[in-house]
């Protein structure tokens, strides 16, 4: 059944009051068009998203489309935070920062107490709550985004959003300088002592294997929380080198860690 694009004079009027931009809401349109009633832009909206010019994003909020039924992304950042109000993190973060090499089709958002997913276009948008660990944010080109040293913290905390220790270690050695005193912050407030030992592990790989400038006190801190024995990668069978320094099983591998630079 073909999709019935012809629109209202007041749908005409909307659609052409809105054109360039990507994300309206509601109250915008009625502060446009005052003399619509509170129900009828409801319904103009709820119109305009059934034939395609407009996809509700949620309660009051919609994309606009440049295309009838085609959900058009420009930002899938601003996007992101428009359903889930947090920061962006992890392997997007990465990318914001020119860390990771292709485009995540799956975008993240650290919030502090809703995870969720939605699908928009070709992109998923992924809430993840971190609690009291969504902290460490700025505003970058316009976009709420985890500080650099932030988003190293959250992708060793959850290295799965961020492509894995690969990513996380190719990321670290290009990223030049970093704020190290708030990074081990971020550890000395949050961190378990497993989580310190894989880090640090991993780190000092960084630093021996290809010559990274990790601070002294850094590592030096995160050995002091060498606890019990863990695995580096705690899904994974218990299978590999037993680094008794950090008390960390190696279950994943030194080439598959820095593989990216010796290939």
């Amino acid at each position: 059944m073909q999709k019935n694009y012809y629109l209202t004079k007041t749908e005409q009027d909307i659609m052409r009051a809105i054109r360039g931009t990507d994300i309206v809401s509601a109250d915008e349109i009625r502060e446009l068009f005052p003399s619509l009633s509170r129900e009828m832009v409801k319904k103009v909206l709820w119109s305009l998203s059934k034939k395609g010019y407009l996809t509700r994003l949620k309660k009051g909020l919609y994309l606009v489309n440049e295309h009838p039924g085609n959900p058009s992304i420009k930002n899938p950042y601003r996007i992101a935070l428009a359903l889930f109000p947090g920061y962006i993190a992890f392997s997007s973060a990465l990318r914001l920062y020119d860390l990771l090499e292709y485009e995540p089709f799956t975008v993240f958002v650290a919030t502090p107490r809703k995870s969720g997913e939605r699908t928009i276009g070709e992109y998923t948008i992924k809430a993840v709550a971190l609690g009291e660990k969504a902290t460490g944010m700025t505003l970058k080109d316009g976009i709420y985004t985890s500080t650099l040293a932030k988003t190293f913290f959250d992708c060793f905390y959850k290295p799965g959003y961020c492509g894995g220790y690969s990513e996380i270690t190719k990321a670290l050695y290009e990223a030049g300088k970093l704020d190290w005193d708030e990074f081990l912050g971020y550890f000395e407030r949050f961190a378990s002592d497993s989580l310190c030992q894989r880090t640090g592990y991993v780190l000092e790989l960084l630093k021996n294997e290809l010559g990274v400038d990790i601070p002294e006190e850094v590592l030096n801190y995160l050995r002091g929380r060498v606890r019990s024995w863990t695995k580096l990668v705690p899904t994974l069978p218990s299978r590999g080198r037993s680094i008794k320094e950090w008390k960390v099983i190696d279950n994943l591998g030194k080439e598959k860690i820095l593989g990216w630079a010796y290939g």
